[in-house]
């Protein structure tokens, strides 16, 4: 081990809980801050004269950003360290928030958005990288498990933490409450993380992460056009296309830079291309069941919001408390054992929801989202840990942003697959086109449901039987 390895590993070792306190710190308002503002746009159209229309890329515009330099800041966290990388992201996220309360237009709010993206995906790139390195391969479980389930927390918090806001401040302060956190971790950030980090060598590759950004926002732009002007569009169909030629325009350049982006020869590993895959496909499931059992709730069953918002918290609940044991079981018995049997409960939901009608108890409901909280907890650690361990130390940096990529691509995938498929089955059902609630006849609506949630459980039960295949593969090599 060379000499800066051995001070970085002592470093990390007397002060490595800090280090992620520091890190779940900022991880956690990065992705709070893309929940919490949904509550907000309402308020936010009436304050500044806006149309619902247009106000909604308050939101969009965070999310397309941030997929945007992912990747290209979890390179440069290989490149220059992952800790200078997340501590400038820490500033600019902290300052931008601070910018975004500042009612000075439609146009300031979406530039300070961009900007308070830029500093969020300058930390999420790097959050798991620097977790990685911080801790053992003894400890590495049990501390992506817990990350994992602050993370979670941040996700399924904005909702509730926005309203309780908005009952008694202005909106402002739903960027605003940012500040105090950020400085914090500011504060911790400079006192506990390394100045003497492990960097890969080689010169930046700016063509490559040039053509990466516009590649990413091209497909998240069309992606979120074409749910609102129609997925048969020439808008849509055009950046898809778009998308497509630079995926193949970025490839052939990467394969031949000296200092790639893309370290494509990472994705011969099978438990490094399995896994992400896995992430994208699992947080896509995620959404589809955070889009459908609030529908199924409120306008099948007529169940109150607030009934409806404690029943589908509970899962949420359950993911964030097994998360960090899950961790825990990662590093007794193996993340493939534990991936495996996350799948497995995941697979039991979706069978589980496929089989929800009319009458259905909704403690028999809970019990379904139980396994997809039970099966997602399980999941989360496993993954990261398969994922961060499959690269070299100066490749954590990348890995980290396309775990971040991926989960941000499974979500948007599923909040689009959700409506498709859905409405396909309720079409279907009817035997004519539908884009709206059948409310004259709600059967149809089950039927459209169980159809969604057996096409959820056919895509798990092959991602369950490639895993299987793939670790038998591996163990008789």
């Amino acid at each position: 081990m060379k000499w800066g390895e051995k001070m970085v590993e002592k470093h990390a070792n007397q002060n490595r809980w800090w280090i992620f306190t520091a890190v779940v710190l900022l991880s956690f308002m990065s992705t709070l801050t893309s929940s919490i503002v949904n509550i907000a746009l309402p308020v936010m159209s009436r304050a500044m004269d806006v149309p619902t229309s247009q106000i909604t890329w308050v939101a969009s515009s965070y999310l397309i950003v941030t997929c945007m330099f992912l990747l290209p800041f979890g390179k440069m966290g290989d490149l220059f360290g992952k800790a200078r990388v997340f501590k400038i992201g820490t500033v600019i996220f902290t300052i931008a928030s601070l910018l975004c309360g500042f009612n000075l237009g439609f146009g300031w709010i979406l530039l300070m958005r961009a900007v308070q993206a830029i500093g969020a995906s300058m930390t999420l790139s790097t959050n798991a990288g620097i977790i990685t390195e911080t801790f053992s391969k003894q400890q590495r479980g049990l501390a992506l498990g817990s990350f994992g389930s602050v993370v979670a927390l941040g996700s399924i918090a904005g909702p509730g933490l926005g309203g309780l806001i908005l009952t008694y401040l202005p909106w402002n302060y739903i960027f605003w409450v940012n500040v105090p956190v950020g400085l914090v971790a500011i504060v911790l950030g400079q006192l506990v993380l390394s100045k003497n980090e492990v960097k890969s060598k080689g010169n930046v590759d700016f063509i490559g992460m040039l053509i990466l950004i516009i590649t990413a926002a091209s497909l998240f732009v069309g992606l979120i056009l074409g749910q609102q002007v129609g997925f048969s569009s020439f808008t849509f169909v055009g950046l898809m296309i778009a998308t497509l030629i630079l995926l193949v325009a970025f490839r052939h350049i990467e394969m031949r830079a000296e200092n790639p982006v893309m370290n494509f020869p990472l994705f011969h590993n099978s438990d490094f291309s399995l896994s992400l895959l896995a992430t994208v496909l699992v947080y896509g499931i995620n959404f589809v069941v955070n889009i459908i059992e609030p529908i199924y709730l409120e306008q099948n069953r007529l169940i109150s919001t607030d009934l409806a918002g404690l029943i589908l918290i509970s899962f949420p609940i359950i993911q964030i408390v097994v998360s960090p044991f899950a961790g825990w079981l990662s590093d007794k018995f193996g993340s493939h054992v534990i991936a495996a049997i996350s799948l497995a409960m995941l697979i039991i939901s979706q069978v589980g929801l496929a089989s929800v009608n009319h009458a259905t108890s909704l403690i028999v409901l809970c019990i379904w989202l139980g396994f997809v909280g039970l099966g997602n907890g399980l999941f989360q650690a496993p993954t990261n840990v398969l994922v961060m361990n499959a690269v070299a130390k100066d490749q954590l940096g990348i890995a980290s942003g396309l775990l971040g990529f991926s989960r941000n691509t499974g979500m948007t995938l599923g909040s689009i697959f959700a409506n498709i498929l859905l409405f396909g089955g309720i079409s279907m059902n009817l035997g004519r086109p539908v884009n709206d609630y059948p409310v004259a006849q709600p059967g149809a609506f089950i039927f459209g449901m169980r159809f969604t949630f057996i096409v959820t459980t056919a895509v798990l039960a092959a991602l369950f039987i490639a895993q299987v295949i793939v670790n038998w593969h591996r163990q008789n090599r």
